[in-house]
């Protein structure tokens, strides 16, 4: 049958919502069976549900998705899949990293315990990698166009349907958004505070767990949020090059203040400097995202002059060769 025609959903979209079905089931089970089947399981905690909640609740929210909105879901998918193995990847590594940095082994009376959930970590990732390939199928990534295409046209007849390119540009700044601020964060564990590696991963991934660094990466996400509203809004509008070259201007914009100044505010937490420097480096990471904005206008207005010699050399190469 074929799948530029049909609104019959494909089978490699039905392999895709199983796998996210499988992978929202998954952290149920590697926290549930334990308590069951071993001897000696880890002790509960009640914050165990701010991990499993998004944990079961996302992927289920992202294979509705891509039935109603395949390109938004198919950025999802994408994205989640990439996370996902890297979460998984840094609870399996930073303990180890840990336990070889410190003064000697100690007798583990969780062992079997800790062997489990490395054991359905490495299932997760594996699960996650034949994700990501299975929603990059060509096929797949065909259909993802005709279909939204065909959506579009059914809801705006009279608009131009963005290509999957474009959607791109107003999901990298969000991506960015997520990474930046804690990438800072950690620089400043291991350069300032002289945290090891697999500690300052490991509280940084626990303090995210746990929800404490939520509202910063909320707030964080303003600038960034404002441009690729902006891109959004301007998709249909604009050539790609020049709306990739604005989006990647006004990102350039607001990085370039914000992890200078953010790494600045964790220098003040992490230091032995007495007095009101905390205050200060907690007032920074306050003004900062209000103050990316005016960064992020110059980032954009330097992307768009760019574009614009960019397509005057090209205009130019054109005339020259015709």
């Amino acid at each position: 049958m074929s799948e530029s025609t049909s609104p019959t959903t494909p089978i490699g979209v039905k392999i895709v919502v199983s796998l996210l079905i499988l992978k929202a089931a998954l952290p149920v089970l590697g926290e549930i069976i334990p308590f069951l089947s071993l001897a000696h399981p880890l002790p509960f905690a009640w914050n165990i549900l701010g991990f499993l909640v998004p944990a079961v609740l996302l992927p289920l929210a992202i294979a509705k998705t891509v039935q109603r909105s395949p390109a938004a879901g198919f950025w999802a998918v994408l994205t989640y899949a990439a996370f996902s193995a890297l979460v998984n990847g840094l609870m399996i590594l930073a303990p180890r990293i840990v336990s070889e940095a410190s003064a000697g082994p100690s007798p583990d009376p969780y062992a079997q315990a800790h062997a489990f959930d490395v054991a359905w970590r490495f299932a997760n990732i594996g699960i996650s990698v034949i994700l990501a390939l299975s929603v990059l199928r060509p096929s797949l990534v065909r259909w993802v166009r005709i279909r939204e295409e065909q959506l579009h046209e059914a809801q705006f007849p009279s608009r131009r349907t963005p290509t999957i390119g474009a959607r791109a540009a107003w999901i990298f700044p969000i991506i960015v958004g997520a990474i930046a601020p804690t990438l800072s964060w950690f620089a400043a564990q291991r350069y300032v505070g002289h945290i090891r590696f697999g500690d300052a991963l490991m509280d940084i991934l626990l303090e995210h767990l746990k929800g404490r660094a939520l509202m910063l990466d909320i707030f964080s996400m303003l600038p960034f949020a404002v441009l690729a509203g902006t891109a959004f809004k301007n998709a249909r509008r604009m050539s790609q090059v020049t709306l990739w070259a604005v989006t990647l201007g006004g990102i350039l914009g607001i990085v370039a203040l914000m992890l200078p100044l953010y790494y600045m505010g964790w220098e003040t937490i992490y230091n032995d400097i007495r007095g009101d420097e905390k205050t200060t480096g907690a007032m920074i990471f306050f003004f900062t995202p209000l103050y990316c904005l005016a960064t992020m206008l110059g980032g954009m207005l330097l992307g768009w002059i760019c574009a614009r010699f960019v397509r005057k050399g090209v205009d130019d190469l054109i005339e020259d060769h015709t």
